[in-house]
């Protein structure tokens, strides 16, 4: 169980979050929070001793969660239904990456000042990983013989840029305000049966 420490730095990310999406980072003091936390600056700061930590534990916190979500379920249905299980979780990746949160956390993180290692240190600390993990995943789904044997962690990688397609870009320099469902729907199950022809048990490997 989570103690009422945790509770609370999980509430102060959580509205941290949505002040940031909404105001933009810079625009953003800590006060703001504190006040729409109904708190003090001073117990803010007891939590956070920067607004940049708190920026790392938003962005930490958003991917930590969405992976979690997200593997167990696609594990939990890979072994009887993989293609299934393939597109949930593009949907599912889809979905968080192009959310409105999503997309204003990664604009602050960029518009950052150079020198600034809030970026690297997301990449490294939470995305990274993330996608660490479904590799293993993948690995796992490959010694079972669901998958044919491959490199795991170029498959992830494949897997992602399968279904970004230009979605991503789309939403993030702003030439969608919103990608519809139904083309998020297409991307994941096109990038899903694209990747079982490059990976399916029966798929031949390269020579």
């Amino acid at each position: 169980m989570r103690t009422r420490s945790e509770e609370k730095r999980r509430e102060i990310v959580r509205v941290a979050a949505k002040a940031f999406e909404e105001l933009g980072y810079d625009r953003t003091p800590m006060l703001t929070i504190a006040e729409r936390m109904k708190g003090s600056k001073q117990t803010l700061y007891n939590y956070f001793p920067s607004k940049e930590d708190l920026l790392r534990a938003v962005l930490g916190q958003q991917v930590a969660e969405m992976s979690e979500t997200t593997l167990t379920a696609f594990m939990a249905e890979a072994e009887t239904d993989l293609r299934r299980a393939l597109i949930r979780g593009g949907r599912d990746f889809l979905n968080h990456n192009l959310s409105p949160s999503m997309m204003a956390m990664v604009r602050n993180t960029a518009n950052q000042p150079a020198g600034s290692r809030i970026g690297a240190e997301f990449y490294e600390q939470a995305v990274d990983p993330a996608w660490r993990r479904f590799a293993q995943c993948l690995e796992a789904l490959m010694d079972s013989g669901i998958l044919r044997r491959a490199d795991p962690w170029l498959a992830s990688r494949q897997f992602k840029a399968l279904n970004q397609l230009d979605l991503y870009e789309r939403r993030l320099l702003g030439a969608d305000a919103a990608v519809d469902a139904r083309e998020i729907e297409a991307a994941a199950e096109s990038a899903a049966d694209a990747f079982l022809r490059i990976y399916g048990a029966e798929a031949r490997a390269p020579t």
